[in-house]
């Protein structure tokens, strides 16, 4: 025998998985559609008719269907839809906000830090001795081989080496002990 939704309805509410069964099964097909319609991806589709029948399910004797079974799945369907786009709206939002936040802070704090490093090492290079620091700025900043600064301050080759190592020795130093204290 051949039942009608809303006769089928009200056997499933007695607790007839059956007729339950049935109600799925005549009106999957046309939920799907629709859904593909509303949402565009199976998948996404597929989940939504899913659920709207996981809360047919749940309200079953909350629900009192007069006239159409169909127009009340549909319109369950497209309230779904409609806090599926919602939710996803303001997923993507916050995702983005909180990306582009961090993108930011941490640029932010790159700066910081690197500007900070900046003037700890101008600040440890300006305590130099000053031959130390002469050689040292000729070398790192201005790009001169030790030959040139050799001949430019009338010293040895070696000796600019020297002055080189013992200003990277210093630096070191004070750069360590600054940042330990930071």
């Amino acid at each position: 025998m051949q039942y009608s939704d809303i006769e089928l309805f009200e056997i499933f509410k007695t607790g007839s998985a059956e007729a339950f069964e049935q109600i799925y099964l005549r009106h999957w097909p046309g939920l799907i559609k629709e859904a593909r319609r509303l949402i565009g991806g199976e998948a996404e589709a597929k989940d939504i008719v899913q659920d709207t029948f996981v809360s047919l399910y749940q309200k079953a004797d909350a629900i009192d269907i007069k006239y159409s079974l169909r127009a009340y799945l549909s319109q369950t369907l497209k309230y779904k839809a409609i806090n599926r786009r919602r939710d996803q709206g303001i997923h993507n939002c916050c995702h983005y906000d909180i990306y582009y936040r961090s993108k930011s802070e941490t640029v932010f704090s790159d700066r910081l830090e690197s500007k900070e490093l900046s003037l700890k090492l101008h600040s440890a290079i300006a305590g130099l001795p000053n031959k130390c620091k002469q050689v040292f700025l000729l070398s790192r900043e201005e790009g001169y081989s030790h030959k040139f600064i050799s001949k430019e301050l009338n010293i040895s080759t070696s000796t600019v080496e020297k002055h080189i190592g013992k200003a990277l020795k210093i630096l070191r130093q004070k750069l360590r002990t600054q940042f330990e204290f930071a």
